[in-house]
């Protein structure tokens, strides 16, 4: 067996999926799994990092690193199929977390968090802990580093008691929902967004506190490259 292919049955032993299951999820030809040798295709690897995100690809590759883009080991997250029962609820749901049906710089859809059902949201897998939602990125005003179509993992943060200045926050609106990098504004009671596109289209303005429904830090960006 490959060292490519051992490590690849340790993800689907950690998943709890056979061979077929995963090469369905991915859009892999049948037999993948068994035909995988000593190196894998870029588009391959790019069809795997899509359906599986958690998955970390420098690992499946070289076999540097954690197996799981937390961080984590997979001696400390592996859990044999038949002992999947004993996990706690707590533990077993970590890592889900709702997609938000709206996206991040465009959108009309004021107060996402209490506008949207939990029944509108598929859930996705995060890579990292501490996460409350997920959202996809729309249009280039925060290209390279959040590219269209890119999807982030974002947590609430209470924004009258601190905002860490020159982080990128995702802004809930009276005008719908945007992705800037924040920074003091001098108008007293307003933040000023800013582009990492240089564009002019993209020049930055100001919005009021109190046209802000909710401030979301990014604390990931993933995307197929």
């Amino acid at each position: 067996m490959s060292e490519i292919k051992d490590r690849l049955t340790k993800f689907l032993e950690y998943k709890g999926y056979g061979q077929l299951k995963f090469e369905n999820t991915a859009g892999l030809g049948r037999g993948f799994v068994n035909k995988v040798g000593f190196n894998i295709n870029a588009k391959s690897l790019e069809k795997i990092a899509k359906a599986y995100p958690e998955l970390n690809i420098d690992w499946l590759r070289s076999g540097h690193g954690s197996m799981l883009n937390n961080g984590e080991s997979e001696e400390t997250l592996y859990t044999p199929k038949e002992e999947h029962s004993q996990t706690t609820e707590s533990e077993d749901t970590a890592k889900w977390v709702l997609l938000l049906p709206v996206s991040a710089q465009g959108g009309s859809l004021n107060d996402f968090v209490v506008s949207v059902k939990e029944s509108d949201c598929e859930k996705v897998v995060s890579p990292i802990r501490g996460v409350d939602f997920a959202m996809t990125v729309s249009g280039d005003s925060m290209s390279p580093e959040y590219p269209n179509g890119s999807r982030i993992f974002i947590k609430k943060i209470n924004e009258r008691a601190f905002i860490e200045w020159g982080k990128v926050y995702v802004l809930d609106t009276c005008n719908g929902t945007v992705i800037k990098i924040l920074v003091p504004s001098d108008k007293e009671g307003y933040v000023k967004c800013v582009s990492i596109n240089t564009d002019p289209i993209f020049a930055p303005f100001e919005v009021a506190l109190e046209d802000i429904y909710g401030v979301y830090k990014v604390l990931l960006c993933m995307s197929v490259k």
